[in-house]
Parts: C-alpha cells; structure tokens; sequence
C-alpha cells in the first residue's frame, strides 16, 4: 500500500519542466491550416481553432457575438484561415477571438440575425 501512495509523487519527479514553451503563433497556425493535402496537419488545425473557440465562446458567446446555427469545425477553420491569411502576426489564439468575433457580429441593436 505505501508504493501505491509514492506513485503520483515518482511519476511528477519523472516529467521534465519546459519552460521554453510559447503559445502557437498565428503564422504557424496558417501553415497547418493551408497544409491541404496532410490529414495530419488539417487535423491539428480543426482541433486547435475547435479548442480556443470552446475556450473562447462556449457556452456563453458574448453580447455582440453571433455565430450562425450551421457553423462546425471545417466552416469555422476556413473563417479563420481567411482571417489569417492577412493576419499572420501575434498569436493563434487571438487571431481566432479576433476571427470569430469580427466576421460573427450581430444584427443592429445587438440582436442576433434572422
């Protein structure tokens, strides 16, 4: 029983620290997104804007924000890679805040589209 106790202390002993970790960046982001002919890459880009739009906008979408009904990961990840294409600077996951939230406004007065 006492070994049992040990193990989540030896296993975090175990794992080196990265401190030289940075953000993915905008540019590198487009690179994976317009990588078309790798399943691997267009898969690491549907999951990574999936993942920051989950964080970002889910489940409450701020006021002013108005995604449509039909938005899935493969609409969503061709907003964003247009978005990129002019905006390779800064990071990925301000690129996709700044993506959703500059094609996804809503209607006047805040309302959300018919």
């Amino acid at each position: 029983m006492r070994s049992l106790t040990l193990l989540p202390v030896l296993l975090l002993a175990s794992v080196p620290a990265q401190a030289d970790w940075t953000p993915l960046s905008a540019k590198a982001l487009s690179s994976l997104c317009h990588a078309t002919g790798d399943a691997t890459k267009h898969a690491q880009c549907l999951g990574y804007i999936g993942g920051i739009y989950d964080l970002q906008f889910t489940p409450k979408v701020p006021p002013g924000v108005c995604p449509p009904a039909n938005l899935d990961p493969e609409l969503l990840a061709e907003v964003v890679t247009a978005y990129l294409d002019s905006h390779e600077d800064g990071p990925a996951a301000e690129a996709i805040g700044q993506t959703v939230v500059r094609f996804f406004p809503c209607g006047a007065g805040g309302t959300k589209k018919p």
